[in-house]
């Protein structure tokens, strides 16, 4: 299925795992655990089944399966988004 995001400011991107991967492993995750976690995130919007997903509930859902692993990267994570985004909520 080809997922589209939208994103925060309104742009609609195809979805791209490599994307997930990159923040996963900026986060402190080595190779094979962000190739693990995003594969769950796949997962996740496939059981789905919507053609479109936000941004937002992207990062909420890589919070929840970063938590279950590695804590500390889970805290890096929410921080640069919190960084990133000074209107950041966490909705998990």
């Amino acid at each position: 299925m080809d997922i589209k995001v939208v994103k925060r400011n309104g742009k609609i991107e195809t979805f791209d795992p490599e994307k997930i991967i990159r923040v996963l492993k900026a986060a402190g995750l080595d190779q094979v655990e962000a190739e693990k976690l995003t594969a769950k995130i796949i997962n996740w919007l496939n059981e789905r089944a919507k053609s479109q997903v936000t941004s937002l509930q992207i990062r909420d859902r890589v919070i929840i399966e970063i938590q279950k692993v590695d804590r500390v990267a889970a805290e890096r994570f929410i921080s640069y988004e919190k960084y990133k985004d000074k209107n950041y909520e966490v909705n998990y």
